[in-house]
């Protein structure tokens, strides 16, 4: 059975743009031996230039994970790296390193700033920590969150400083700030340097096992489907599959369709819905796509290919079903089963009766002149 995963990004292509946003600095899994401790390190001893240019990127990437989360079915990984973000946007932006930085004004300004940014470090880091934890939780046996943290790979650390800002007072911001800076580098190791980019699907046919990349691009000027043509890797690709891209790009790209159908025809049906299959991931064009589709309903409806489908239809090979004989065919038949059922009541009906009889309550008739009427409640 089929199970659909809905995500609130569009393709993979998009979840790795955000996490080239939020980790600019890693772009290699190589560079992770030690993610809680290489990461940290590498933010305190970058080029402060360098950060700074990357402030915009951040700050828009923060807002895009905020509407996936309005969309739903967002990863809670995802959603904690933004909200750690966000905190250590805010506190630069508190100490005037950020866009629109504020560090001046009084001492009790700059005070409720910095509690604002303890509390805003607090919220991330608890709901990081408790959301990953939950979600670790054995339903039939709890478990608590220190023995969860352990199994997950979660330094005990974390553990605490989620009981003390949630129990108790605010932690300090320097301890705030390096906690959210090592619990980035943790999600780094456990979810984001998993992620590989996507990979097309395979189609098996009658000829082995074949698969295609995505190639499909919109139409382009002169009524062709641009990219049609782009191969990429044609040491593996056969002749035929070659044959039946470029026939798919002029079907799609509104050529005759009754000598390009005709010329789809004669290859196997898996290889064209292999080529099919790959055009949706590649454009966004509503024409390209329903014809895509409508060619694709055909085959896997009709049962072979246009061609296929022509020849089936001809008149000296179609089967000539005669509705009155079936009729008569099922006439018989049912008159035959009311029988057989006529037979089975007849031969059974004396034991019918008597087991009708058995179960029948004992109810005797009376005389009106014997019969008193007791109401009910009177003794």
């Amino acid at each position: 059975m089929v199970q659909y995963v809905f995500t609130p990004w569009r393709d993979r292509a998009e979840l790795l743009a955000v996490r080239r946003q939020f980790y600019p600095e890693q772009q290699q899994q190589h560079q992770f031996q030690n993610p809680k401790t290489r990461f940290c390190s590498d933010l305190r001893s970058g080029n402060d230039d360098v950060e700074d240019g990357h402030q915009d990127e951040k700050q828009k990437v923060v807002a895009r994970v905020s509407m996936w989360m309005q969309r739903g079915g967002c990863p809670h990984m995802v959603e904690s790296t933004a909200l750690l973000t966000a905190a250590i946007l805010s506190d630069e932006g508190n100490e005037g390193r950020g866009p629109g930085g504020c560090a001046g004004g009084d001492g009790s300004a700059r005070a409720s700033r910095g509690y604002a940014v303890r509390a805003a470090y607090s919220a991330a880091f608890s709901r990081f920590v408790t959301g990953l934890l939950d979600s670790h939780q054995d339903k039939q046996r709890k478990m608590s969150m220190y023995d969860v943290a352990k199994s997950v790979g979660l330094p005990a650390t974390f553990v605490e400083l989620r009981h003390q800002a949630t129990h108790e007072q605010l932690p300090s911001l320097t301890r705030l700030r390096s906690a959210a800076r090592q619990a980035l580098g943790w999600i780094w190791g456990y979810y984001w340097a998993h992620l590989e980019p996507e990979r097309a699907p395979s189609r098996v046919s009658g000829s082995g096992s074949l698969s295609a990349e995505r190639f499909v691009v919109p139409v382009g000027a002169g009524g062709t489907v641009d990219g049609m043509g782009e191969f990429g890797s044609s040491r593996s690709r056969s002749k035929e599959e070659r044959e039946v891209r470029l026939l798919v790009g002029r079907y799609l790209g509104g050529e005759d369709d009754d000598e390009v159908r005709g010329e789809i025809g004669r290859f196997e049906e898996g290889l064209v819905l292999m080529v099919l299959d790959s055009v949706p991931g590649r454009t966004g064009d509503s024409r390209v796509l329903r014809r895509a589709v409508r060619l694709a309903r055909e085959i896997v409806e009709g049962g072979g290919l246009p061609e296929r489908m022509e020849e089936d239809e001809r008149p000296g090979e179609a089967v000539q079903v005669d509705l009155d004989s079936v009729r008569a065919e099922l006439d018989s038949a049912w008159q035959q089963v009311k029988q057989v059922d006529e037979d089975e009541v007849v031969g059974d009906e004396g034991v019918a009766e008597v087991e009708m009889a058995e179960d029948r309550p004992a109810w005797t008739l009376y005389e009106e002149a014997d019969w008193v009427p007791k109401p009910i409640g009177m003794v």
